[in-house]
């Protein structure tokens, strides 16, 4: 691993367990045992660090919402993308636990986030709309709430991390990537065949690992 990629990691190991604004480009220098003069070639300031950490977030967030070609969207799929929607979350949790105070610091940064926000929502939509199309997901009254249940969806994601962020001191556990997760899938949960929805929800647990006995 070059010396780039190793500060990213280390960065993004020292934002989560501190917090942004508590770490500066001393610390991952420190962390890594380099020089600040050797972090300054490839990074100008902790703003450009971060910068260059969101295409990994974005990656993940894409990732998680691939939906299969050339079969039918199954239960699985549903809750595999709620769960590794979340457990990107997590792997990157200082971004979502500090989103306000990041975005407001970098416009750069704001438009990239805007962008991926637009794609979330397009892409929940292309979801709902093919199960609709399946007859597992009974479309809303009026049609165009859509666009907007698919909104919510995407909100539930990105606020999830600073919403448990809020209610208490300690570290978020990796336990609230699954709570994340149901939370999620219960947004869309009363619009979902009734059978289906209970397949959602133990594929969640069972991918979790919660649903193994």
């Amino acid at each position: 691993m070059g010396t780039r990629d190793r500060i990213i990691q280390a960065s993004v190991e020292l934002f989560n367990r501190r917090g942004v604004r508590s770490v500066t480009t001393n610390h991952i220098a420190a962390h890594l045992s380099i020089s600040p003069g050797n972090l300054y070639y490839h990074f100008r300031n902790k703003e450009e660090i971060i910068r260059s950490i969101f295409p990994r977030i974005a990656e993940a967030a894409r990732a998680a919402l691939a939906l299969p070609q050339g079969r039918p969207v199954v239960a699985e799929d549903v809750g595999r993308c709620h769960l590794r929607g979340l457990a990107g979350l997590w792997e990157f949790r200082f971004f979502f636990r500090d989103l306000h105070e990041l975005l407001a610091r970098d416009s750069t940064l704001a438009k990239s986030y805007r962008e991926l926000q637009g794609w979330l929502i397009q892409e929940f939509s292309v979801l709902f709309d093919r199960m609709i199309a399946q007859g597992e997901m009974s479309p809303p009254d009026p049609p165009s709430d859509l666009e907007r249940i698919a909104t919510n969806a995407s909100m539930l994601w990105t606020s999830w991390i600073n919403f448990v962020a809020t209610l208490r001191r300690s570290e978020i556990r990796p336990s609230e990537i699954v709570d994340g997760a149901l939370q999620g899938f219960l947004g869309i949960a009363p619009y979902l065949d009734r059978d289906f929805a209970r397949e959602v929800r133990a594929a969640i647990l069972m991918q979790s690992g919660e649903g193994r006995s």
